[in-house]
Order: C-alpha cells, then sequence, then structure tokens
C-alpha cells in the first residue's frame, strides 16, 4: 500500500496546472500581447508620419523648381507695378510669358488652400493643395509671391513664399495625422541674353 500511495502522489503531483494557475498565466500573456500590440501601433504611426512628411518634401520641391524654372526662363512678367517708380508688387498671383509666347499664370487661393496653375487660355488647374499664403505678425494677409522690378517692366527678382500642409493624397487608413507644415520659400531672377 505504500507503494500505492507515494504512486498517487506523485501522480497527483504531475498531473498539471491548476485553474488559477492557468488565469495566471493567461493575464500574463494577455498584458504581453496589450503590450506588443500598442508599440506596433506606435511604430505603424510613426512610418504613416514618415511617409506623408516625405511625400510633401518631394512634392513641394517639385514645384518650387517649377516655379523657379518658370521664372528663369520667362521673357516678361506680371502684374506690373501701377506706378513705374514701384519696385515691388506683392500679391497671391504671378503671370510669366515664355520666351515662345505662351503665357503660365499661378494662383493661391487661400480659401481653397490651393495653387493653381493656367497655361495659356487652357482651364486652370491644380498645382498644390494644401497651401497657405504668408501672414504677418497681426494676422493680415501677405502676397506669396513678390516681384521686383527695374525701370518699370524689367523683372530683376521674384520670390514666393507658401507653407505646405500635409498631402491630403497621401493619407493612409492608419491613425494618425501628425505631419509638420513645411515653409516653401525660393527666390529666382530671369536669365538675361548676354546681347
Amino acid at each position: 500500500m505504500t507503494r500505492r500511495r507515494r504512486f498517487t502522489r506523485l501522480a497527483r503531483a504531475r498531473r498539471g496546472l491548476t485553474l488559477i494557475e492557468l488565469l495566471i498565466a493567461l493575464a500574463i500573456t494577455a498584458t504581453l500581447l496589450a503590450a506588443m500590440l500598442m508599440a506596433l501601433q506606435a511604430a505603424f504611426r510613426g512610418y504613416q508620419a514618415s511617409v506623408e512628411q516625405s511625400s510633401t518634401h518631394m512634392t513641394s520641391r517639385i514645384v518650387a523648381q517649377r516655379i523657379l524654372t518658370l521664372v528663369r526662363t520667362g521673357a516678361a512678367f506680371g502684374p506690373l507695378p501701377d506706378d513705374p517708380r514701384d519696385r515691388f508688387v506683392r500679391g497671391d498671383a504671378i503671370e510669366i510669358t515664355l520666351a515662345s509666347g505662351e503665357t503660365v499664370s499661378l494662383r493661391l487661393d487661400r480659401a481653397a488652400e490651393t495653387l493653381f496653375i493656367r497655361a495659356g487660355t487652357g482651364d486652370e488647374r491644380t498645382l498644390l493643395s494644401g497651401v497657405r499664403g504668408p501672414v504677418d505678425e497681426d494676422g493680415a494677409e501677405r502676397g506669396a509671391f513678390t516681384l521686383e522690378f527695374e525701370k518699370g517692366t524689367a523683372l530683376v527678382r521674384a520670390s514666393f513664399d507658401l507653407t505646405v500642409e500635409g498631402d491630403p493624397e497621401a493619407q493612409l487608413a492608419i491613425e494618425g495625422d501628425e505631419v509638420t507644415p513645411l515653409r516653401l520659400v525660393g527666390t529666382g531672377s530671369p536669365r538675361r541674353s548676354p546681347w
């Protein structure tokens, strides 16, 4: 009988986990999984912010390069100053006439937060969305484009100052929208012919 008692005691000890031990193991596992999911969600948000910021930077640089190329290759510019003695014209629109005679217009619509482009007599198209123009310390709007003229009609320098929000086309399904606005400032001068 002694052997049998020892065998039963050993069998009971080897039977498995009690219900309390099983519940504790499940609670620990659930806590670890929750912590891992929170870390994964934070990684997804970081990835999304990085992708949106990268998209905004790339698109903005392309637009800035396009504007500067138009200024460098332009033959005539507008709007002209009302008074030929005025050197600076500030506004939310610029008109560039290329050497080929084609006119390209850029216009910032502050209400729609959109930069539009029009080539020739064609339709106005969206060049960049999520764009705001500059404002001064009092909140008054300043012109997004500044044209500096010499002798009334000769453009010396054209500048632009825009703030670009996150690209709305790059929204991902994952939660989180933490894109930092990008300030886009550029200055260019038209090329002068050597003769």
